[in-house]
């Protein structure tokens, strides 16, 4: 579906079509639940987020002008209520011990990478996101695994370009350095 077909989805929503507004659930629900995920990085606080940011869309139509595609509309509103609900969380202790800097050369992860089975690659992906802080992750979703522009992130997150360009390099940097201390595990476990 396009975004005029989410124009015309939303015009019904706004008359009373109850079941146009379960299209829309259907379209993005995948979408919004792995981004409040990366963010949250719990199942079911990004249940909840999920669910939150739905009924917060909902309330909010009336404020949807179309200048920007629904989507991005809606990672706005995603973004927002995940941050929120990090907010709202009790601060945790970190064991300083359990971070050791390990580094390698990028060479040596991408060749290991390169060993990995396609779904273990996944899954040392979703490992090495989760480390990460929760906006790097959620740029990085949305750069990588949606494939928005640094303009539409930057419209769906509220930072400048600018910003939005020095997280994607920063994430990515941190996203390196991950996956070479989880692919030395791995490693590690083989020999």
């Amino acid at each position: 579906m396009s975004n005029n077909n989410d124009i015309e989805l939303i015009k019904n929503i706004k008359k009373g079509d109850v079941a146009a507004f379960a299209q829309i659930i259907d379209k993005y629900q995948h979408m919004a639940f792995t981004l409040a995920k990366g963010i949250v990085k719990n199942q079911e606080e990004a249940e909840e987020v999920t669910q939150d940011a739905f009924v917060k869309a909902y309330k909010s139509l009336n404020k949807y002008k179309g200048e920007a595609s629904f989507s991005t509309w809606l990672y706005r509103i995603v973004y927002n209520t995940a941050i929120s609900k990090l907010r709202g969380r009790k601060p945790a202790t970190k064991d300083l011990d359990s971070k050791e800097a390990v580094q390698f050369e990028a060479d040596y992860a991408e060749n290991n990478m390169h060993r990995l089975e396609l779904q273990e690659r996944k899954k040392v992906l979703k490992q090495a996101l989760n480390k990460l802080k929760e906006d790097d992750a959620f740029i990085l979703i949305l750069y990588y695994y949606k494939e928005q522009s640094v303009e539409e992130i930057s419209k769906a997150t509220g930072l400048s370009v600018s910003n939005i360009k020095v997280k994607l390099h920063r994430g990515r940097k941190q996203m390196q350095n991950e996956l070479n201390t989880l692919l030395r595990g791995e490693l590690n476990s083989i020999l």
